[in-house]
Protein backbone atom coordinates (compact mmCIF):
# COMPACT_ATOMS: atom_id res chain seq x y z
CA UNK A 1 0.00 0.00 0.00
CA UNK A 2 1.26 3.47 -0.84
CA UNK A 3 2.26 5.66 2.09
CA UNK A 4 -0.19 8.29 0.92
CA UNK A 5 -3.10 5.90 0.32
CA UNK A 6 -6.32 6.56 2.23
CA UNK A 7 -6.97 4.27 5.22
CA UNK A 8 -9.48 1.47 4.75
CA UNK A 9 -10.94 -1.42 6.76
CA UNK A 10 -7.83 -3.44 5.99
CA UNK A 11 -5.46 -0.78 7.34
CA UNK A 12 -3.76 -1.97 10.57
CA UNK A 13 -4.41 0.21 13.60
CA UNK A 14 -0.81 -0.20 14.79
CA UNK A 15 1.92 0.66 12.32
CA UNK A 16 4.53 -2.03 11.62
CA UNK A 17 7.60 -1.78 13.81
CA UNK A 18 10.28 0.41 12.33
CA UNK A 19 7.85 2.34 10.16
CA UNK A 20 8.68 6.07 10.16
CA UNK A 21 7.14 8.93 8.23
CA UNK A 22 9.11 9.84 5.17
CA UNK A 23 10.93 13.12 5.15
CA UNK A 24 12.18 14.73 2.00
CA UNK A 25 15.70 15.95 1.47
CA UNK A 26 14.35 19.51 1.63
CA UNK A 27 11.90 19.50 4.54
CA UNK A 28 9.77 22.58 5.45
CA UNK A 29 12.23 23.90 8.04
CA UNK A 30 15.10 23.72 5.55
CA UNK A 31 12.95 25.54 2.99
CA UNK A 32 12.30 28.30 5.52
CA UNK A 33 16.05 28.54 6.20
CA UNK A 34 16.84 28.77 2.48
CA UNK A 35 14.20 31.47 2.05
CA UNK A 36 15.70 33.36 5.00
CA UNK A 37 19.11 33.18 3.34
CA UNK A 38 17.71 34.53 0.06
CA UNK A 39 15.92 37.36 1.89
CA UNK A 40 19.04 38.34 3.84
CA UNK A 41 21.11 38.21 0.67
CA UNK A 42 18.60 40.37 -1.20
CA UNK A 43 18.15 43.01 1.51
CA UNK A 44 21.91 43.46 2.05
CA UNK A 45 22.99 43.32 -1.61
CA UNK A 46 22.43 47.06 -2.18
CA UNK A 47 23.57 48.40 1.22
CA UNK A 48 27.02 49.59 0.15
CA UNK A 49 26.12 50.43 -3.50
CA UNK A 50 23.26 52.63 -2.27
CA UNK A 51 25.70 54.85 -0.36
CA UNK A 52 27.85 55.27 -3.47
CA UNK A 53 24.71 55.96 -5.50
CA UNK A 54 23.84 58.83 -3.16
CA UNK A 55 27.36 60.18 -3.55
CA UNK A 56 27.14 60.14 -7.35
CA UNK A 57 23.69 61.77 -7.45
CA UNK A 58 24.75 64.42 -4.91
CA UNK A 59 27.86 65.07 -6.99
CA UNK A 60 25.79 65.47 -10.17
CA UNK A 61 23.44 67.90 -8.42
CA UNK A 62 26.36 69.92 -7.07
CA UNK A 63 27.97 70.42 -10.46
CA UNK A 64 24.76 71.70 -11.98
CA UNK A 65 25.67 75.03 -10.37
CA UNK A 66 29.46 74.66 -9.99
CA UNK A 67 32.40 74.14 -12.31
CA UNK A 68 35.09 71.50 -11.84
CA UNK A 69 38.60 72.78 -12.48
CA UNK A 70 40.70 70.43 -10.40
CA UNK A 71 42.20 66.97 -10.81
CA UNK A 72 41.39 63.55 -9.37
CA UNK A 73 38.03 62.70 -7.85
CA UNK A 74 35.67 65.56 -8.62
CA UNK A 75 33.26 64.36 -5.91
CA UNK A 76 35.88 64.70 -3.14
CA UNK A 77 34.44 68.03 -1.98
CA UNK A 78 33.45 68.73 1.61
CA UNK A 79 30.02 70.09 0.59
CA UNK A 80 29.28 66.95 -1.44
CA UNK A 81 30.44 64.68 1.39
CA UNK A 82 28.29 66.56 3.91
CA UNK A 83 25.18 66.47 1.70
CA UNK A 84 25.74 62.77 1.01
CA UNK A 85 26.01 62.04 4.72
CA UNK A 86 22.79 63.97 5.37
CA UNK A 87 20.92 62.11 2.63
CA UNK A 88 22.15 58.73 3.87
CA UNK A 89 21.26 59.61 7.48
CA UNK A 90 17.74 60.61 6.45
CA UNK A 91 17.24 57.36 4.57
CA UNK A 92 18.62 55.36 7.48
CA UNK A 93 16.34 57.05 10.00
CA UNK A 94 13.25 56.70 7.82
CA UNK A 95 14.06 53.08 7.00
CA UNK A 96 14.36 52.15 10.68
CA UNK A 97 11.17 54.04 11.58
CA UNK A 98 9.18 52.36 8.82
CA UNK A 99 10.70 48.98 9.73
CA UNK A 100 9.38 49.35 13.29
CA UNK A 101 5.91 50.01 11.87
CA UNK A 102 6.39 47.02 9.57
CA UNK A 103 6.91 44.74 12.59
CA UNK A 104 3.40 45.67 13.79
CA UNK A 105 1.96 45.24 10.30
CA UNK A 106 3.63 41.86 9.81
CA UNK A 107 2.39 40.56 13.16
CA UNK A 108 -1.14 41.68 12.29
CA UNK A 109 -0.82 40.12 8.82
CA UNK A 110 0.32 36.80 10.29
CA UNK A 111 -2.71 36.62 12.57
CA UNK A 112 -5.16 37.59 9.82
CA UNK A 113 -3.85 35.87 6.69
CA UNK A 114 -1.13 33.46 7.80
CA UNK A 115 2.65 33.53 7.94
CA UNK A 116 3.13 32.54 4.30
CA UNK A 117 1.20 35.58 3.07
CA UNK A 118 3.16 37.76 5.49
CA UNK A 119 6.43 36.54 3.98
CA UNK A 120 5.22 37.45 0.47
CA UNK A 121 4.45 40.94 1.68
CA UNK A 122 8.10 41.54 2.51
CA UNK A 123 9.67 40.48 -0.77
CA UNK A 124 6.88 41.83 -2.99
CA UNK A 125 7.01 45.38 -1.66
CA UNK A 126 10.81 45.26 -1.45
CA UNK A 127 10.93 44.42 -5.17
CA UNK A 128 8.71 47.42 -5.91
CA UNK A 129 10.98 49.66 -3.84
CA UNK A 130 14.00 48.27 -5.67
CA UNK A 131 12.50 49.16 -9.05
CA UNK A 132 12.01 52.72 -7.82
CA UNK A 133 15.66 52.86 -6.80
CA UNK A 134 16.74 51.79 -10.29
CA UNK A 135 14.48 54.43 -11.85
CA UNK A 136 15.79 57.09 -9.45
CA UNK A 137 19.39 56.47 -10.49
CA UNK A 138 18.55 56.77 -14.18
CA UNK A 139 17.20 60.27 -13.39
CA UNK A 140 19.96 61.22 -10.96
CA UNK A 141 20.48 64.47 -9.11
CA UNK A 142 18.29 65.74 -6.30
CA UNK A 143 15.19 64.26 -7.96
CA UNK A 144 16.67 60.78 -7.84
CA UNK A 145 17.62 61.21 -4.19
CA UNK A 146 14.10 62.39 -3.36
CA UNK A 147 12.56 59.37 -5.10
CA UNK A 148 14.69 56.94 -3.09
CA UNK A 149 13.91 58.77 0.16
CA UNK A 150 10.16 58.85 -0.48
CA UNK A 151 9.93 55.21 -1.58
CA UNK A 152 11.37 54.10 1.76
CA UNK A 153 7.73 54.23 2.87
CA UNK A 154 7.41 50.84 1.14
CA UNK A 155 9.23 49.46 4.18
CA UNK A 156 5.96 49.77 6.08
CA UNK A 157 4.68 46.79 4.07
CA UNK A 158 7.93 44.94 3.40
CA UNK A 159 11.28 45.16 5.18
CA UNK A 160 14.10 43.15 6.67
CA UNK A 161 12.47 43.22 10.10
CA UNK A 162 9.25 41.81 8.68
CA UNK A 163 10.84 38.85 6.92
CA UNK A 164 12.83 37.99 10.07
CA UNK A 165 9.61 37.98 12.08
CA UNK A 166 7.83 35.85 9.47
CA UNK A 167 10.72 33.36 9.39
CA UNK A 168 10.68 33.12 13.20
CA UNK A 169 6.92 32.51 13.10
CA UNK A 170 7.49 29.66 10.64
CA UNK A 171 10.11 28.10 12.96
CA UNK A 172 7.85 28.48 16.00
CA UNK A 173 5.13 26.44 14.30
CA UNK A 174 7.15 23.90 12.34
CA UNK A 175 9.85 23.03 14.90
CA UNK A 176 9.45 20.58 17.74
CA UNK A 177 9.45 22.33 21.14
CA UNK A 178 12.80 20.83 22.14
CA UNK A 179 14.42 21.96 18.87
CA UNK A 180 12.86 25.41 18.67
CA UNK A 181 15.52 27.46 20.47
CA UNK A 182 18.35 25.81 18.53
CA UNK A 183 16.58 26.46 15.23
CA UNK A 184 16.08 30.11 16.15
CA UNK A 185 19.86 30.27 16.45
CA UNK A 186 20.37 28.51 13.12
CA UNK A 187 17.93 30.95 11.54
CA UNK A 188 19.96 33.87 12.87
CA UNK A 189 23.16 32.30 11.58
CA UNK A 190 21.68 31.74 8.13
CA UNK A 191 20.59 35.37 8.02
CA UNK A 192 24.08 36.52 9.06
CA UNK A 193 25.59 34.37 6.32
CA UNK A 194 23.21 35.82 3.75
CA UNK A 195 23.98 39.37 4.90
CA UNK A 196 27.73 38.78 4.72
CA UNK A 197 27.40 37.34 1.21
CA UNK A 198 25.22 40.28 0.19
CA UNK A 199 27.70 42.89 1.40
CA UNK A 200 30.58 41.26 -0.48
CA UNK A 201 28.74 40.31 -3.67
CA UNK A 202 26.95 43.67 -3.86
CA UNK A 203 30.25 45.53 -3.70
CA UNK A 204 31.82 43.28 -6.33
CA UNK A 205 28.83 43.68 -8.65
CA UNK A 206 29.06 47.47 -8.31
CA UNK A 207 32.77 47.43 -9.07
CA UNK A 208 32.86 45.05 -12.01
CA UNK A 209 29.34 45.19 -13.54
CA UNK A 210 28.34 48.83 -13.14
CA UNK A 211 26.47 51.03 -10.70
CA UNK A 212 23.01 49.67 -11.62
CA UNK A 213 24.01 45.98 -11.54
CA UNK A 214 23.55 45.45 -7.77
CA UNK A 215 20.02 46.84 -7.92
CA UNK A 216 19.08 44.79 -10.98
CA UNK A 217 20.47 41.63 -9.40
CA UNK A 218 18.61 42.40 -6.18
CA UNK A 219 15.34 42.71 -8.09
CA UNK A 220 15.95 39.29 -9.63
CA UNK A 221 16.73 37.83 -6.19
CA UNK A 222 13.55 39.27 -4.69
CA UNK A 223 11.44 37.87 -7.53
CA UNK A 224 13.16 34.49 -7.13
CA UNK A 225 12.52 34.53 -3.37
CA UNK A 226 8.85 35.37 -3.88
CA UNK A 227 8.36 32.57 -6.43
CA UNK A 228 10.27 30.04 -4.34
CA UNK A 229 8.28 30.91 -1.22
CA UNK A 230 4.93 30.76 -3.00
CA UNK A 231 5.69 27.32 -4.39
CA UNK A 232 7.68 25.57 -1.66
CA UNK A 233 6.89 27.16 1.70
CA UNK A 234 4.14 25.34 3.62
CA UNK A 235 0.80 27.00 4.19
CA UNK A 236 -0.04 27.55 7.85
CA UNK A 237 -3.56 28.71 8.57
CA UNK A 238 -3.89 31.83 10.74
CA UNK A 239 -5.21 31.52 14.27
CA UNK A 240 -8.98 31.27 14.42
CA UNK A 241 -10.53 34.00 16.52
CA UNK A 242 -14.07 35.24 17.00
CA UNK A 243 -15.19 38.58 15.60
CA UNK A 244 -15.24 40.06 19.10
CA UNK A 245 -11.65 38.97 19.71
CA UNK A 246 -10.54 40.35 16.35
CA UNK A 247 -11.98 43.76 17.23
CA UNK A 248 -10.09 43.76 20.54
CA UNK A 249 -6.79 42.83 18.91
CA UNK A 250 -4.90 45.89 17.75
CA UNK A 251 -1.41 46.36 16.39
CA UNK A 252 -0.12 47.28 19.86
CA UNK A 253 -1.56 44.12 21.40
CA UNK A 254 1.76 42.16 21.35
CA UNK A 255 3.42 44.58 23.77
CA UNK A 256 0.85 43.78 26.46
CA UNK A 257 2.36 40.32 26.83
CA UNK A 258 5.34 41.81 28.67
CA UNK A 259 3.29 43.72 31.22
CA UNK A 260 3.27 42.20 34.73
CA UNK A 261 0.29 39.88 35.21
CA UNK A 262 -1.44 38.27 38.14
CA UNK A 263 -1.24 34.50 38.53
CA UNK A 264 -2.63 32.08 41.09
CA UNK A 265 0.17 30.51 43.17
CA UNK A 266 -0.69 28.38 46.20
CA UNK A 267 -4.24 29.70 46.31
CA UNK A 268 -3.09 33.32 46.26
CA UNK A 269 -2.93 35.70 43.32
CA UNK A 270 0.47 37.30 42.89
CA UNK A 271 1.95 39.55 40.27
CA UNK A 272 4.28 37.74 37.86
CA UNK A 273 7.25 39.84 36.73
CA UNK A 274 9.05 37.14 34.76
CA UNK A 275 7.96 38.21 31.27
CA UNK A 276 8.50 41.88 32.10
CA UNK A 277 12.05 41.22 33.27
CA UNK A 278 12.67 38.97 30.29
CA UNK A 279 11.56 41.69 27.91
CA UNK A 280 13.61 44.33 29.72
CA UNK A 281 16.65 42.06 29.68
CA UNK A 282 16.22 41.45 25.95
CA UNK A 283 15.97 45.22 25.34
CA UNK A 284 19.15 46.05 27.25
CA UNK A 285 20.92 43.09 25.65
CA UNK A 286 20.39 44.55 22.17
CA UNK A 287 21.01 48.06 23.53
CA UNK A 288 24.40 46.88 24.78
CA UNK A 289 25.50 44.86 21.76
CA UNK A 290 23.84 46.66 18.84
CA UNK A 291 26.46 49.42 18.63
CA UNK A 292 29.51 47.19 19.10
CA UNK A 293 30.08 46.37 15.37
CA UNK A 294 29.94 50.07 14.50
CA UNK A 295 32.20 50.90 17.45
CA UNK A 296 34.73 48.36 16.19
CA UNK A 297 34.73 50.02 12.77
CA UNK A 298 34.99 53.55 14.19
CA UNK A 299 37.78 52.69 16.63
CA UNK A 300 39.63 50.72 13.95
CA UNK A 301 39.39 53.68 11.55
CA UNK A 302 39.99 56.60 13.92
CA UNK A 303 42.48 55.02 16.32
CA UNK A 304 44.32 52.38 14.30
CA UNK A 305 44.03 53.92 10.82
CA UNK A 306 42.05 51.18 9.06
CA UNK A 307 41.24 51.79 5.41
CA UNK A 308 37.70 51.10 4.05
CA UNK A 309 38.87 47.77 2.63
CA UNK A 310 40.23 46.60 5.99
CA UNK A 311 37.14 47.81 7.79
CA UNK A 312 34.89 46.00 5.33
CA UNK A 313 36.86 42.77 5.73
CA UNK A 314 36.55 43.04 9.51
CA UNK A 315 32.77 43.56 9.31
CA UNK A 316 32.31 40.63 6.93
CA UNK A 317 34.49 38.45 9.16
CA UNK A 318 32.35 39.34 12.19
CA UNK A 319 29.19 38.32 10.33
CA UNK A 320 30.77 35.06 9.18
CA UNK A 321 31.86 34.21 12.72
CA UNK A 322 28.37 34.95 14.04
CA UNK A 323 26.91 32.76 11.30
CA UNK A 324 29.30 29.95 12.26
CA UNK A 325 28.51 30.20 15.96
CA UNK A 326 24.73 30.44 15.58
CA UNK A 327 24.45 27.77 12.89
CA UNK A 328 26.99 25.23 14.15
CA UNK A 329 27.97 25.85 17.77
CA UNK A 330 24.76 27.26 19.28
CA UNK A 331 22.49 24.27 18.47
CA UNK A 332 25.07 21.87 19.91
CA UNK A 333 25.43 23.92 23.08
CA UNK A 334 21.66 23.99 23.59
CA UNK A 335 21.30 20.27 22.86
CA UNK A 336 24.18 19.24 25.13
CA UNK A 337 23.08 21.54 27.94
CA UNK A 338 19.53 20.27 27.84
CA UNK A 339 20.65 16.65 27.93
CA UNK A 340 22.94 17.34 30.86
CA UNK A 341 20.21 19.19 32.79
CA UNK A 342 17.46 16.71 31.94
CA UNK A 343 19.41 13.52 32.68
CA UNK A 344 17.72 12.29 35.83
CA UNK A 345 17.72 8.74 37.16
CA UNK A 346 14.23 9.09 38.67
CA UNK A 347 12.56 9.73 35.30
CA UNK A 348 10.79 6.55 34.18
CA UNK A 349 11.76 5.03 30.88
CA UNK A 350 8.22 5.23 29.56
CA UNK A 351 5.28 7.49 30.09
CA UNK A 352 2.75 6.40 32.66
CA UNK A 353 -0.49 5.08 31.18
CA UNK A 354 -3.50 6.96 32.51
CA UNK A 355 -6.77 5.16 33.35
CA UNK A 356 -9.59 7.71 33.46
CA UNK A 357 -12.55 6.92 35.67
CA UNK A 358 -15.02 8.16 33.04
CA UNK A 359 -14.82 6.11 29.82
CA UNK A 360 -15.79 9.20 27.85
CA UNK A 361 -12.47 10.80 28.86
CA UNK A 362 -10.46 8.05 27.22
CA UNK A 363 -8.79 8.84 23.90
CA UNK A 364 -9.71 6.86 20.83
CA UNK A 365 -7.01 4.43 19.72
CA UNK A 366 -4.74 5.73 16.98
CA UNK A 367 -1.47 4.85 15.34
CA UNK A 368 0.28 7.82 16.96
CA UNK A 369 -1.08 6.98 20.38
CA UNK A 370 -0.08 3.32 20.07
CA UNK A 371 3.48 4.26 19.18
CA UNK A 372 3.88 6.79 21.99
CA UNK A 373 3.01 4.28 24.71
CA UNK A 374 6.27 2.45 24.10
CA UNK A 375 8.49 5.49 23.63
CA UNK A 376 10.94 6.57 26.31
CA UNK A 377 10.66 10.10 27.52
CA UNK A 378 12.93 12.40 25.54
CA UNK A 379 15.94 13.75 27.42
CA UNK A 380 15.03 17.27 26.32
CA UNK A 381 11.54 17.28 27.81
CA UNK A 382 9.71 20.55 28.37
CA UNK A 383 10.16 20.44 32.12
CA UNK A 384 13.93 20.85 31.88
CA UNK A 385 14.87 21.84 28.34
CA UNK A 386 13.87 25.50 28.41
CA UNK A 387 15.45 25.95 31.82
CA UNK A 388 18.87 25.54 30.23
CA UNK A 389 17.88 28.05 27.54
CA UNK A 390 17.27 30.56 30.32
CA UNK A 391 20.64 29.78 31.91
CA UNK A 392 22.32 30.27 28.53
CA UNK A 393 20.53 33.58 28.03
CA UNK A 394 21.64 34.89 31.41
CA UNK A 395 25.29 33.86 31.27
CA UNK A 396 25.78 34.58 27.59
CA UNK A 397 25.10 38.28 28.10
CA UNK A 398 27.38 38.21 31.19
CA UNK A 399 30.18 36.74 29.06
CA UNK A 400 29.48 39.35 26.41
CA UNK A 401 29.94 42.14 28.96
CA UNK A 402 33.37 40.77 29.93
CA UNK A 403 34.55 40.34 26.34
CA UNK A 404 33.26 43.77 25.30
CA UNK A 405 35.01 45.44 28.24
CA UNK A 406 38.23 43.74 27.15
CA UNK A 407 38.06 45.59 23.81
CA UNK A 408 38.81 48.82 25.66
CA UNK A 409 42.32 47.48 26.39
CA UNK A 410 43.21 47.07 22.69
CA UNK A 411 46.48 48.73 21.71
CA UNK A 412 47.20 47.27 18.25
CA UNK A 413 45.24 47.07 15.02
CA UNK A 414 45.17 43.28 15.06
CA UNK A 415 43.31 43.46 18.38
CA UNK A 416 40.30 44.66 16.37
CA UNK A 417 40.39 41.51 14.24
CA UNK A 418 40.72 39.46 17.44
CA UNK A 419 37.67 41.18 18.90
CA UNK A 420 35.74 40.58 15.67
CA UNK A 421 36.60 36.89 16.02
CA UNK A 422 35.88 36.41 19.73
CA UNK A 423 32.80 38.60 20.35
CA UNK A 424 30.46 36.52 18.13
CA UNK A 425 30.96 33.56 20.49
CA UNK A 426 28.95 35.44 23.10
CA UNK A 427 26.01 35.89 20.75
CA UNK A 428 22.88 33.76 20.73
CA UNK A 429 20.98 35.80 23.30
CA UNK A 430 18.33 36.79 20.75
CA UNK A 431 17.58 33.18 19.80
CA UNK A 432 17.55 32.07 23.44
CA UNK A 433 15.21 34.94 24.36
CA UNK A 434 12.74 33.86 21.69
CA UNK A 435 12.81 30.23 22.81
CA UNK A 436 12.33 31.10 26.48
CA UNK A 437 9.56 33.64 25.80
CA UNK A 438 7.52 31.16 23.77
CA UNK A 439 7.45 28.84 26.79
CA UNK A 440 5.82 31.60 28.86
CA UNK A 441 2.83 32.07 26.54
CA UNK A 442 0.04 29.93 25.16
CA UNK A 443 0.44 28.52 21.61
CA UNK A 444 -2.10 30.95 20.16
CA UNK A 445 -0.03 33.87 21.45
CA UNK A 446 3.25 32.86 19.85
CA UNK A 447 2.93 35.23 16.90
CA UNK A 448 2.23 38.10 19.31
CA UNK A 449 5.24 37.11 21.43
CA UNK A 450 7.55 37.02 18.41
CA UNK A 451 6.19 40.38 17.22
CA UNK A 452 6.82 41.89 20.65
CA UNK A 453 10.39 40.57 20.79
CA UNK A 454 11.10 41.86 17.28
CA UNK A 455 9.72 45.27 18.22
CA UNK A 456 11.79 45.39 21.43
CA UNK A 457 14.93 44.55 19.45
CA UNK A 458 14.25 47.24 16.83
CA UNK A 459 13.54 49.90 19.45
CA UNK A 460 16.71 48.92 21.31
CA UNK A 461 18.74 49.12 18.12
CA UNK A 462 17.42 52.58 17.28
CA UNK A 463 18.17 53.72 20.83
CA UNK A 464 21.70 52.33 20.90
CA UNK A 465 22.68 54.00 17.63
CA UNK A 466 21.59 57.39 18.95
CA UNK A 467 22.84 57.11 22.54
CA UNK A 468 26.17 55.43 21.91
CA UNK A 469 26.76 57.47 18.75
CA UNK A 470 26.64 60.57 20.92
CA UNK A 471 28.72 58.86 23.62
CA UNK A 472 31.41 57.90 21.10
CA UNK A 473 31.55 61.46 19.81
CA UNK A 474 31.98 62.80 23.37
CA UNK A 475 34.62 60.20 24.28
CA UNK A 476 36.53 60.96 21.07
CA UNK A 477 36.64 64.65 21.97
CA UNK A 478 38.23 63.92 25.34
CA UNK A 479 40.69 61.48 23.74
CA UNK A 480 39.28 58.15 24.99
CA UNK A 481 37.17 56.67 22.15
CA UNK A 482 37.87 53.09 23.28
CA UNK A 483 35.97 53.74 26.52
CA UNK A 484 32.77 53.28 24.52
CA UNK A 485 33.32 49.53 24.94
CA UNK A 486 33.24 49.96 28.72
CA UNK A 487 29.90 51.73 28.40
CA UNK A 488 28.57 48.87 26.25
CA UNK A 489 29.80 46.36 28.81
CA UNK A 490 28.09 48.24 31.65
CA UNK A 491 24.75 48.11 29.85
CA UNK A 492 25.24 44.38 29.15
CA UNK A 493 25.78 43.88 32.88
CA UNK A 494 22.47 45.67 33.56
CA UNK A 495 20.81 43.22 31.17
CA UNK A 496 22.34 40.32 33.10
CA UNK A 497 21.07 41.68 36.42
CA UNK A 498 17.55 42.02 35.00
CA UNK A 499 17.58 38.43 33.75
CA UNK A 500 18.93 36.85 36.95
CA UNK A 501 15.55 36.87 38.82
CA UNK A 502 13.67 35.30 35.88
CA UNK A 503 12.33 31.81 36.57
CA UNK A 504 10.59 29.43 34.21
CA UNK A 505 6.83 29.08 34.90
CA UNK A 506 5.62 26.02 36.74
CA UNK A 507 3.70 23.49 34.74
CA UNK A 508 0.19 24.78 34.16
CA UNK A 509 0.91 28.23 35.58
CA UNK A 510 1.47 30.30 32.46
CA UNK A 511 0.78 33.95 33.21
CA UNK A 512 -2.06 34.89 30.92
CA UNK A 513 -4.45 36.77 33.15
Amino acid sequence: MSPTAAPSEGTPLIAPEGTKPRRGLFDPVQRVMFTSFLCALSFSFTQSPLIYAFRIMTCDEYYKTHEWAGQGDRCAVHRIEADTASAVALVGASTMSFTIINVFVTGWWIKRFGVKAAMFQQTGWAAARNLCQIYAQTIGGQTGIAIIQVTQVFNVMGSGGGYQLAASAFIAVLAEPEARTALFGVQGGVQMLGAAAGYVCGGLAYRYLGYLAPFEITFGLLVLTTIFGSVFLPYIAPDVASDAEKKKQGMLEPLKLFLPKRVAIGGRRKRDWNLFLLGAGAFFSVFATGYVPMALQLVATNVFGFEPTESGIMLSWTLLMKAFFLSVCFPRIISSGRRMLSHRSDVPSSAAIEHPEDPREAEEPSIVGAQRQEQARAPTDKAHGSTFDLYFLQWSIFLDSILTAGCAASTEGWHMYLAATVLPFASGTGAAAKGVTLDFVAPEQRSDALSAIALIEKLAYVSTIGVFGYAFSFLSEIGHPKFVFLANAAVALISFLLLVPVRMPRQGQIALA
